[in-house]
């Protein structure tokens, strides 16, 4: 009879036991569903960082762009400005030339 009540006692505990490990991993996987969705939501949000910051990049690259134009544009204005008064320079030395002489 001795035998009987221990062998109860001890499946009592293996199923206390079971049933506590069962709830343990029922909240782990609650923790972990939480935590997974934490990500997700840091994922979304950098996410919508990266894409702000791309279209910054891309709105900068597009004024530097314009900017490199108008630059050269100015810069070929001054080139042709530095050749018609190197002309003028040559034409002024040629008239001053001939009354010097």
């Amino acid at each position: 009879m001795m035998w009987l009540w221990g062998l109860t006692i001890l499946l009592m505990v293996v199923v206390m036991v079971l049933v506590w490990l069962q709830v343990k991993n029922q909240r782990q996987d609650l923790s972990d569903l939480s935590e997974n969705h934490q990500l997700k939501q840091q994922v979304a949000h950098l996410e919508d960082h990266l894409k702000k910051t791309l279209e910054i990049m891309q709105d900068l690259a597009k004024k530097m762009h314009v900017q490199q134009e108008a630059l050269d544009h100015t810069n070929a204005k001054l080139q042709k400005l530095e050749k018609q008064q190197i002309e003028m320079v040559n034409i002024l030395s040629k008239m001053v030339q001939p009354t010097q002489k």
